[in-house]
């Protein structure tokens, strides 16, 4: 077991039986709390020793291993590495590990776990580290959890055993007790844990069979949702830790512009509750008692700018299409000789299409609170991290410490579907702190984080196929342009490789059966606009090219667009399977209602580094209401293996299809003279309550290990959308966002854009 330290926090109330709701004082009893007590986040050391409201509840927490802690009544304390970010692994994992385990769910509490090997993982490519992020977290820990609660649950029956005077093989577990069946006599865990802790662990202990699982399978009920329900849930933006101070932040009107100089520093210091006025890299940050003071006072700064280039939409979109044509391409796939067969003539089929630059636009803007303590040579983090050893390598980088230097405390997630793997704004807080020794808490406005976060990149695509005899492709050529992320953030990979994968995906590794395939990827580099992660990353663009240019062959060949996919995967039993139970869920082997317009779209999703693989549907109904589309019902079939907790699939998909739909109608971001045009929910809305569809989730049974479902449900939308515009107006529409209104839909026919 892992000797460095570990950091925990407690997002249900310490001693309270996991779900039930906290107390709506919690958060104002933690802000009162000392620094020596912990505050609001405990740390815990290698040593596991109980936290302040652990000793306060009488709790004497034993550590069986690094995932399970037990007290002499019984309670039972889960880690979690994964931080929750609305997915639900705050329910799902602990579920597994209690599943094994035998422990009583009533009794069982989460706690996040951190700054150990144990919970750490490496993506394909990457860095061994604590993270979350491309829906692998069932993936990656479904095993390792069920072998740390089968080993602790050994431990306890070994003691209990001996305790009894019998063998293991005459003892049983349930709801945290062990008990020998043939005696009557039982013992709870908390009576064992002591004992247990002592022996070694089985590295291969005995699973559990299916039909055993108590909790893996079962709809438990979240268990974070009391405490957000009644406001006791801390995020980020709610941490609060004595003598703390607050910090707004003015960024640069440009993309990649940065501060030379503030004219008015020292009149600004000079206004009440300001403290510091804190030039940073790419930002000036005004530190002062409230948020309110900080804001107005960021608000009045004289700030001499250095601009950055100045980028403009329009002439990036001209650079995609020019490179469409004759960019230089890196080649992902080749199979046979697609562009010849394509060039010898026949049936050809072309399609152009193009998506814009997005921002994750959470709910909560990205916020940290930052304690460098310069004397004692350590940082303390506070915040909604969703890459925990990401902060501590950027921390550590710049104030020369080694990360274990860096301690990490996690919050509760208001949204970041990537964005909050960035730790820029922890950087923020940190140069801010370490100007004022003392905690500063900086909260970056959402025009600020609009204009200044990290994109996920636009593209265009360019397919051309030949058909054959049957309709179906015999050849496909694929050429998409824009500007690559790895090229940005991973440029080592990216030159190994020679090509984006992110841009590809989906295309390189295609799931239909084409005998001559060329795809190829094009950087259109932008050295001033960031670019990261986002949700379900290049496969809202390249799915949505892709399965709009299916749509268009299927069309050509005069074949129903779901049959022309069945024909295209009859290679693939899991995807035709998929697709049917999609299609006669949502009813369609009769006609359409009257009004009604349909779209379908499927998508294999390969987790990154071919971490799992998921089959999922979308079988979309949409009206014209007035002028406007309505999407009116969605029916997604998902396999994505086995299904720990249905509930949890089902919030995944819906919300998946509801982000899908914002990014389908509404998202873009725009720039004109090097700035962003785009500020708050105003000019970049999201997808209102009463524009969501009926969703029906369909999970199609599996005995595959569980697999990814985050983000599986945003690509095959947009296309199924653009299928039922098409079959509502006779429009095709190839650029993202779709077209609102049939005006809107005329108007970029008659244009030439759709």
């Amino acid at each position: 077991m892992s000797q460095q330290s570990a950091e925990r926090k407690t997002h249900t109330e310490s001693g309270m039986a996991a779900g039930a709701p906290a107390s709506p004082s919690r958060r104002r009893w933690l802000g009162g709390m000392s620094l020596a007590a912990g505050s609001l986040l405990i740390p815990i050391s290698a040593s596991w020793v109980a936290s302040p409201e652990a000793r306060a509840a009488g709790e004497n927490l034993i550590e069986i291993n690094d995932w399970i802690r037990i007290d002499a009544d019984g309670t039972t304390v889960l880690g979690l590495s994964q931080c929750e970010v609305g997915q639900g692994v705050y329910t799902g994992l602990p579920q597994v590990l209690a599943d094994e385990l035998d422990a009583d769910w009533r009794r069982v509490r989460v706690e996040f776990v951190t700054a150990r090997d144990a919970y750490r993982t490496a993506a394909a490519n990457e860095a061994l580290q604590q993270f979350v992020g491309a829906s692998m977290s069932v993936t990656l820990f479904y095993e390792r959890l069920r072998i740390a609660g089968a080993q602790a649950r050994e431990a306890l029956v070994a003691v209990a055993a001996r305790r009894f005077g019998v063998r293991t093989t005459n003892c049983v577990t349930r709801e945290g007790r062990v008990m020998h069946p043939q005696s009557g006599r039982s013992l709870g865990y908390g009576e064992l844990a002591a004992d247990a802790a002592k022996l070694p662990l089985n590295p291969h202990p005995q699973l559990k069979n299916e039909a055993a699982h108590a909790l893996i399978g079962k709809p438990v009920p979240r268990l974070d949702t009391p405490s957000k329900v009644d406001g006791s849930a801390v995020f980020g933006i709610d941490v609060k830790v004595p003598d703390m101070l607050i910090g707004a932040v003015r960024m640069a009107p440009t993309s990649g512009g940065a501060p030379l100089a503030v004219r008015n520093r020292d009149e600004i210091k000079a206004r009440k509750g300001v403290h510091e006025v804190v030039m940073a890299k790419d930002a000036v940050i005004v530190v002062a008692s409230d948020y309110w003071r900080a804001k107005t006072a960021c608000d009045a700064l004289d700030i001499e700018w250095k601009a950055g280039p100045a980028a403009d939409s329009k002439t990036i979109l001209a650079e995609r299409r020019a490179a469409l044509i004759n960019g230089q391409a890196g080649i992902a796939t080749n199979i046979g000789d697609a562009p010849g067969r394509i060039a010898a003539g026949g049936k050809v089929v072309t399609g152009e299409y193009h998506t814009p630059y997005i921002v994750h636009a959470t709910m909560e803007p990205v916020n940290a609170t930052v304690h460098v303590r310069k004397d004692k040579g350590e940082i303390e983090v506070w915040g909604p991290i969703q890459g925990q050893d990401k902060v501590r390598w950027a921390l550590g980088g710049i104030f020369k410490l080694p990360p274990e230097k860096v301690t990490v405390h996690t919050t509760f997630l208001g949204g970041s579907f990537g964005r909050k793997y960035v730790p820029d704004f922890v950087i923020h807080a940190a140069v801010a702190s370490a100007a004022v020794g003392c905690p500063v808490k900086v909260i970056r406005s959402r025009e600020d984080d609009t204009r200044h976060g990290f994109y996920r990149p636009c593209a265009s695509g360019r397919f051309q196929a030949v058909l054959g005899h049957d309709g179906l492709p015999t050849a496909l050529h694929v050429r998409v342009a824009g500007q690559s992320l790895y090229n940005v953030i991973k440029k080592d990979h990216y030159e190994k490789a020679g090509y984006d994968e992110t841009m590809l995906d989906g295309l390189y590794d295609l799931a239909y059966a084409v005998p001559n395939l060329r795809v190829e990827g094009i950087d259109v580099p932008q050295p001033n606009i960031p670019v990261s992660f986002m949700r379900s990353v290049g496969s809202t663009s390249s799915v949505f090219f892709l399965e709009s240019f299916i749509d268009e062959m299927a069309e050509a060949a005069g074949i129903d667009p779901i049959e022309y996919r069945k024909r295209l995967l009859k290679h693939d039993a899991l995807a035709t399977r998929v697709i049917e139970t999609t299609v006669t869920s949502a009813g369609w082997q009769a006609k359409a209602k009257p009004g009604v317009h349909r779209g379908f779209g499927y998508c294999t999703y390969t987790g990154r580094g071919a971490a799992f693989s998921t089959y999922v549907a979308v079988a979309v109904e949409l009206r014209v209401v007035g002028d406007r589309f309505k999407v009116e019902r969605v029916v997604c079939g998902v396999d994505c293996g086995r299904a720990i907790n249905p509930n949890l699939i089902r919030a995944n998909i819906e919300g998946g299809i509801g982000f899908a739909l914002t990014n389908t109608f509404k998202s873009q971001i725009t720039f004109a003279n090097g700035a962003v045009e785009q500020g708050n929910f105003g000019d970049y809305p999201l997808l209102y309550l009463v524009e969501m569809p009926k969703i029906e989730t369909v999970i199609v049974p599996s005995d595959r290990p569980p697999q990814g479902c985050g983000e599986v449900s945003l690509p095959p939308m947009a296309p199924a959308v653009a299928q039922a515009i098409r079959r509502a107006t006779g429009v095709r529409a190839r650029s993202m966002p779709l077209p609102q209104t049939v005006a809107e839909a005329k108007a970029l026919d008659r244009e030439g854009h759709a």
